[in-house]
């Protein structure tokens, strides 16, 4: 068995996606368990896979769930509190006195009396009525609020959806990428500067994406990036800059590459060079 062909030829990628009938799952196994070289490799893009998904990965904030079900159940309460003040306002208290007539001249005093207590009682119901009116305002008012912060919550909350959507179409892209027949798996292996560096590249040589992981890489210092160079026919092109604060846990979609012969990475100032420095050259292989 050619076990450079086996590895190039896109079945490991197939496996670690998850894509492969059991029979075909239990020949890789077989194949890793006879053959070292395999066995690395597939375990390679295995931690790959897994790099991006932590990578990718969303959680919802903690206190989502309380704010959502206080808009669901908050308007109704509010809706309740709305009904019992117009009922009371229209209803009002049922009177319950009754309207002795007498006579006028008779007695001026108790007439008197009476009317004072019937100015007496009114204060009194508005006074409570003004009470119930601020009561009722003020929980309206809260009422209002809580919705206001539920829907601002259900916002995010939609945001944060659409965020993961894109993410999870972009994860699709990159496993059919890994698994295409098309895909080019070019290992970028330390030369003399850094012997322990390691880096892989994933060409697509029809849709001419370029992605790289890092797998061993010394930190950079913080003035400069690391780049990476595509070479036709001896010449140097760039194929973009390495960034992100977890260079080595995170999965780069590169500048596209239309031609390449081989593939190369230097460590360059903060932004990139317009030629490579050759003297900081950690990683290159050939196609």
């Amino acid at each position: 068995m050619n076990i450079e062909e086996y590895i190039s030829s896109g079945v490991l990628e197939l496996y670690a996606a998850g894509v492969l009938t059991a029979a075909e799952r239990a020949e890789v196994e077989q194949v890793a368990a006879q053959y070292p070289a395999v066995k690395q490799e597939l375990a390679l893009i295995t931690r790959t896979l897994d790099r991006y998904a932590e990578m990718h990965a969303v959680t919802p904030p903690p206190a989502l769930k309380n704010k959502v079900l206080q808009a669901v159940f908050q308007p109704e309460a509010k809706q309740a509190v709305n009904n019992n003040y117009q009922a009371e306002t229209i209803t009002g208290p049922e009177p319950d006195a009754k309207i002795i007539p007498f006579g006028r001249s008779a007695n001026q005093a108790a007439a008197s009396m009476a009317f004072k207590w019937v100015v007496a009682a009114a204060l009194v119901l508005l006074v409570l009525s003004n009470a119930l009116s601020i009561y009722f305002y003020q929980n309206w008012k809260k009422a209002d609020e809580s919705l206001q912060i539920a829907l601002n919550t259900q916002q995010q909350y939609a945001q944060n959806i659409q965020q993961v959507q894109q993410k999870l179409a972009q994860n699709q892209k990159v496993l059919t990428l890994m698994s295409d027949a098309n895909t080019l798996r070019v290992e970028l292996k330390g030369v003399e500067k850094s012997p322990d560096a390691r880096v892989t590249v994933y060409w697509h040589r029809l849709t001419k994406d370029v992605y790289l992981n890092v797998d061993n890489l010394p930190t950079p210092p913080a003035n400069k990036q690391y780049q990476l160079w595509a070479l036709v026919d001896g010449k140097p092109l760039d194929a973009g800059l390495v960034s992100g604060p977890n260079i080595a846990t995170d999965l780069h979609h590169m500048k596209d590459v239309q031609q390449a012969q081989a593939f190369a990475i230097t460590l360059e100032p903060k932004g990139g060079s317009i030629n490579p420095t050759l003297a900081e050259m950690y990683v290159m292989g050939k196609i």
